[in-house]
């Protein structure tokens, strides 16, 4: 597991030359004196820089345009480690990269000088400026194609000081997303942004951590995992250290949910409603928590007493999240579960419950004839998908029956 530096390099501060007072990049950073919390890093051109020497960095990988200055890169690291400068190799990058502009071909001369030179491990990914559809999708597959140089359990710190606004937002996404897919297991432990604008003021950058975008990030797929798929796990482990009982209570949810016990799923959905009066302590959990479940719970509305009909819904929210099979257990249980009622027999006795299953087979005019028809329809698909009774079947038609049969039967339950 090695801790991994992603940075990028820009082009530095733009200034006047020329008569005509045209704007050229300087193509020299200004140094700064970075401070991260409380400790003086020390005096350097840019953030990698900082980074590299007081981090304990064990690879680097650096990200910028051809237009960077990959000059200064190897100037800095070359007297750094204590070599001397080529200056035809330093001639030649900062010649070479000065007179490039968007069109430019993805090519820097001596790259793999300059990553000698950075040492650690170190890669230089030279991106386009995004500027439109196809320079974006193309800097999207070069980042997703970092994490071939990334092992399992990795650490990323990643620095955003330098380079467009615009890369690293773009960049900063697919990082999230190599961290929530990767099967590498990444972690991404900081993101630092060296406020240079501020040494005017303070004397000094101040590097600030924007980890809060992680935590951000952490919620937000837990939210939409719980919006989805009724899994909670990710959100119940953000709160543990907040609210252990919500914690339980999301977890239990979860589980039944994944079960998909019915009379667990309608007893815990019953139990979420006393999270919508809870106060948290943070931020987050009020912003995200209440909403996701507020949204949830909208869709069984004075189902409290009513096993059929929350039964009925539940079905109907697998069917719009896509949960064919649990979809398809819910509604046939929740036809029988009517049958019960309608003929005054305990839903939640088994014995009864197979009384009026075994009379809903043989008396054809126990039910409706249409919503007698619903639940053998709904049966005979169950037991297809549950038992592969049937070594071809059409995945679209058995769908396409379940959303018929939940719009028939919803003519009687409800």
């Amino acid at each position: 597991m090695a801790k991994v530096l992603i940075s990028f390099i820009g082009t530095g501060p733009l200034v006047s030359k020329g008569d005509m007072g045209e704007e050229k990049s300087a193509r020299e950073y200004r140094t700064a004196s970075y401070h991260l919390g409380e400790e003086n890093l020390g005096e350097y051109s840019f953030m990698a820089a900082a980074l590299c020497e007081t981090q304990h960095i064990d690879k680097v990988i650096l990200i910028g345009t051809v237009h960077s200055m990959w000059e200064e890169v190897y100037r800095y690291f070359q007297e750094k480690n204590g070599k001397s400068v080529d200056e035809e190799v330093y001639c030649e990058v900062a010649e070479h990269c000065e007179h490039t502009n968007s069109m430019s071909e993805l090519f820097v001369p001596h790259l793999k000088e300059i990553e000698a030179a950075v040492g650690k491990d170190a890669h230089l990914a030279l991106i386009r400026y995004g500027v439109n559809e196809q320079e974006i999708n193309e800097n999207i597959n070069i980042i997703l194609g970092l994490n071939q140089l990334l092992a399992t359990g990795d650490e990323l710190i990643v620095d955003v000081t330098h380079s467009f606004r615009s890369l690293p937002i773009t960049i900063m996404n697919l990082l999230l997303y190599l961290k929530n897919v990767s099967s590498r297991s990444i972690k991404i432990s900081h993101i630092y942004y060296g406020m240079i604008e501020m040494n005017k003021e303070y004397g000094y950058a101040p590097i600030v951590d924007l980890r809060k975008i992680l935590k951000l990030n952490d919620w937000i797929v837990g939210a939409n995992a719980f919006k989805q798929y009724g899994n909670a796990y990710q959100i119940a482990g953000l709160l543990q250290a907040e609210d252990s009982d919500t914690t339980n209570r999301l977890r239990h949810f979860s589980d039944v949910m994944n079960l998909n016990h019915l009379f667990a799923i309608s007893q815990e959905t019953q139990n979420l409603r006393a999270l919508m009066k809870k106060d948290f302590s943070s931020q987050l959990p009020e912003l995200i928590v209440k909403p996701v479940v507020g949204d949830f719970l909208k869709n069984f509305q004075k189902t409290e007493n009513d096993p059929a009909l929350f039964q009925y819904k539940l079905a109907q929210w697998q069917y719009k999240h896509m949960n064919y099979t649990a979809a398809l257990i819910s509604l046939q249980e929740g036809i029988l579960s009517y049958a019960c009622q309608i003929a005054n027999h305990d839903c939640y006795n088994k014995d009864e419950r197979q009384t009026v299953k075994d009379k809903i087979c043989n008396d054809k005019d126990f039910l409706p004839y249409e919503l007698r028809g619903v639940y053998f329809e709904v049966t005979k698909n169950r037991n297809v998908v549950a038992h592969a009774l049937e070594s071809e079947f059409s995945s679209g038609k058995i769908i396409d029956s379940l959303r018929k049969s939940l719009e028939t039967a919803g003519k009687y339950i409800h």
